[in-house]
């Protein structure tokens, strides 16, 4: 299992979904490189874009300026990324960025409360441990092969197969609430097989926590709906403070 030292302070960023009609995930970069929000470790947690695959060019158009900005904050901070169900195949297009597919999922985050203590986070998009079905499409849509014809057949028919993609991506409700959603927020935490130890994820979008006897679960919700980040807190216990980029 891949591990991280997650700082004190540092920035959660889940399911941004940015396109041409959504930028509040541009104006929160734009915050941290003028320094109106300041972090030494930002966490992007998945979905950060609509669409953004690596074998895909026409998907870089859009989040070039992205891509240099991000790799440009690597001077003031560590940037990790952990890749969802929208954005994969990425390490080509980053070099300093810290890139980390879903075969690297969960990674656990070590958080050093003081010098003789230290707990564990684990960390991933939300699209692992879902059924072998869906697993398995899931794996078929990051075959390099595939997507490489894919690209070819894109570049060919002038990205109507991307355009039609991106407008349906655009018409998709991202701020929806789950009905019980604490019973899949248990089921899930089960599937990590641990007990007592926080696990967080995206791509459900739903804000919730779950912290009672063993359970200690967060999905973060989307960034796209309110432009919430979280920020990592920790005294005597871990915490996840919400902000908002309208706030700054």
């Amino acid at each position: 299992m891949q591990e991280i030292v997650l700082k004190k302070g540092a920035f959660l960023v889940a399911d941004a979904h940015e396109n041409t009609q959504r930028k509040g995930f541009w104006e929160f970069l734009q915050a941290l490189k003028t320094d109106k929000l300041h972090t030494t470790q930002l966490i992007l947690m998945g979905d950060i874009f609509d669409v953004l695959v690596g074998e895909i060019k026409a998907s870089w158009e859009f989040a070039k300026p992205y891509i240099n900005l991000l790799e440009e904050l690597c001077d003031k901070m560590e940037i990790v990324y952990i890749e969802g169900n929208h954005d994969f195949n990425l390490s080509s297009l980053f070099k300093r960025v810290k890139i980390f597919s879903i075969k690297d999922q969960p990674i656990k985050a070590i958080l050093h409360i003081s010098k003789v203590k230290k707990e564990e986070i684990f960390l991933a998009h939300g699209d692992i441990f879902l059924n072998p079905f869906v697993q398995f499409i899931l794996k078929q849509l990051r075959n390099h092969t595939l997507l490489s014809f894919l690209n070819i057949f894109n570049e060919f028919s002038k990205h109507i197969f991307f355009d039609k993609i991106l407008i349906k991506q655009r018409e998709k409700n991202l701020f929806y609430k789950i009905e019980n959603f604490k019973n899949l927020a248990q089921k899930r935490y089960l599937k990590y097989g641990v007990s007592g130890i926080w696990v967080v994820e995206g791509h459900y979008h739903q804000n919730f926590i779950l912290k009672e006897k063993e359970y200690k679960y967060f999905n973060l919700s989307t960034f796209a709906h309110k432009r919430s980040f979280f920020v990592v807190e920790y005294n005597q216990e871990i915490k996840f403070q919400e902000q908002k980029v309208s706030n700054v």
